[in-house]
This record gives C-alpha cells, sequence and structure tokens, in this order.
C-alpha cells in the first residue's frame, strides 16, 4: 500500500483535487450567492446608467434655452456642451458595463446549470478511472480527454469567482474612496439643480412683464447670472462622472479580464506539468 502511494502521489493529488472540486461545484450555496453578487451588480449599474441618461435630458433641455441679447442670441447649452459630451462618453461606458455583466450572469447561468454539472460529474469519473486503468494506444485521447477535464473545471469556477473577486475589491479597496451609491446620489443633485434651473428660467420668460423683458435685454448681468446659474449646477459633475467611470471600467472590464487572464495563465501551466 505505501509503495502504491509513494509510485503514484501525484495520481492520487489528481483525485483528491477533482472530487474536492466536484464537491463545490454541487455546492449550489456557492452559486447562488454569485448570481446575487452579479445581479446586484448589474442592478447598480442600470441604476447609475438611468441617473446619467436622465442628465443628459435635462442638459439637452438647457441646450434649447436661448437668452436674447440685442443683436445677438446666447445658447445657454453651449456653456453645457462640454459636460453633455462627458455625459454621453460616460453613457456608453455604463452601457459596456451593462454588457459585460449580462454576459457574466448568462455564462454563470451556463456553468451553474444541472446539465453541465452532470457533463462535470461524468468526465470527474471517467477522468480518475482512467487516471489508474490505461488501454492500448490511448495516449492522444487520454490527453485530449483529460485537458477537456481541466477547461470544464476551469469553466465552473472562475465564473462565479469573478463576482466573489469583484465584491471583495469594490468593498474593501474602492469603496472607501470611490463609493458608487454616493457618487450616483450627486449625479442625481445635478440633474435636479439642472433642472430647477430650467424651470425658473422658463417661468421667468412666461411671467416676464413686457417692460422687464425689454430691460433684460439691455442689461448684461442678467445673462451673467444665468449663465453663473447654470455653472453651478453642473459644478463637480464632471469629476463624479470620472469617478464613477473609473469605478465600473475596473470593476465590470478590466478586473474580470485580468482575472480569467490569470485563471487561464494557471491552467495553462497544469497542461504544461508532465503527463500522469
Amino acid at each position: 500500500m505505501k509503495t502504491f502511494i509513494i509510485k503514484n502521489w501525484n495520481k492520487l493529488l489528481l483525485v483528491a483535487f477533482t472530487l474536492i472540486a466536484l464537491g463545490f461545484a454541487l455546492t449550489f450555496t456557492i452559486d447562488e450567492n454569485a448570481k446575487k453578487l452579479v445581479d446586484d451588480s448589474f442592478k447598480q449599474a442600470v441604476i447609475v446608467f438611468g441617473s446619467a441618461k436622465a442628465l443628459n435630458a435635462v442638459i439637452s433641455l438647457a441646450q434649447g434655452t436661448e437668452l436674447n441679447l440685442p443683436f445677438v442670441i446666447v445658447a445657454v447649452g453651449e456653456v453645457l456642451d462640454p459636460i453633455n459630451d462627458l455625459v454621453e462618453q460616460f453613457s456608453l461606458v455604463m452601457l459596456a458595463s451593462m454588457v459585460s455583466l449580462g454576459i457574466q450572469k448568462i455564462l454563470l447561468n451556463f456553468v451553474t446549470n444541472d446539465i453541465y454539472n452532470y457533463i462535470l460529474f461524468a468526465f470527474i469519473i471517467v477522468f480518475n478511472i482512467w487516471l489508474f486503468k490505461r488501454f492500448t494506444n490511448d495516449e492522444a485521447l487520454r490527453n485530449l480527454f483529460f485537458r477537456t477535464t481541466f477547461i470544464l473545471l476551469f469553466l465552473r469556477f472562475s465564473i462565479p469567482l469573478i463576482g466573489y473577486i469583484n465584491d471583495f475589491s469594490y468593498t474593501y479597496f474602492v469603496k472607501p474612496e470611490y463609493n458608487i451609491e454616493n457618487l450616483n446620489q450627486n449625479i442625481i443633485k445635478v440633474k435636479e439643480e439642472v433642472s430647477k434651473v430650467n424651470q425658473e428660467t422658463i417661468i421667468q420668460k412666461e411671467e416676464s412683464s413686457f417692460i422687464n423683458k425689454v430691460m433684460e435685454k439691455f442689461d448684461s448681468k442678467y445673462y451673467e447670472k444665468k449663465i453663473e446659474e447654470y455653472k453651478n449646477a453642473v459644478d463637480n459633475s464632471s469629476e463624479y462622472m470620472i469617478d464613477l467611470i473609473i469605478v465600473f471600467v475596473f470593476q465590470t472590464i478590466l478586473l474580470p479580464i485580468v482575472f480569467l487572464f490569470l485563471l487561464y495563465s494557471f491552467v495553462k501551466s497544469i497542461f504544461n506539468i508532465r503527463k500522469a
């Protein structure tokens, strides 16, 4: 027995590894938690995307506001053009983040499906038998089967782990400085401030008397004040959106790519180990 263990220690390690992995694969609590984490991230991205589109709408409304000076028309929206451009770019980032999270949800449903687990179970049983039982001229087929088994294991655990890694990195490293909830609230406040200035401008135009309207046309301070109101309304909005871009690019694009690359490198290194 001792001689058998010493002679086949590497095979026995593979048996232990695959059986432990199979046990974790059948532990659906891990999968449910991973799904919840990805769902929460997706819902959060949708909320932030909605806030960005709402801000884009009120800025677009402001861009249609015109102040009539003698012999010239001043478009208030010109002041907001840079912010509006940033909002549109931010919306594209959020769209990419939601696509990334949506793909993660699909892959997570795929690798946690019962059919996938049954296939993985069958592959691992055959894998462990084939470790010790050899057949004539089975080298090429055996190597292909072993590689396929490890690929199935890799896919089974890499996708759920992405959700856990994202949540851990955000909670302990990102959130203290880039809190998505707070940043989103700031975006909503900017939207409300711009909307408030829009409403005040419209009401002021509608209720202003003819004499006041004439006087306003020759009062440069009125226009300066109105421009300043819009500038104050969007104050710091660029910083909020850039912070959110940093968070979502890191959390939903960069981190999953890096994580999958590291896992791929790990699996590849296993393939390069001397054949059992």
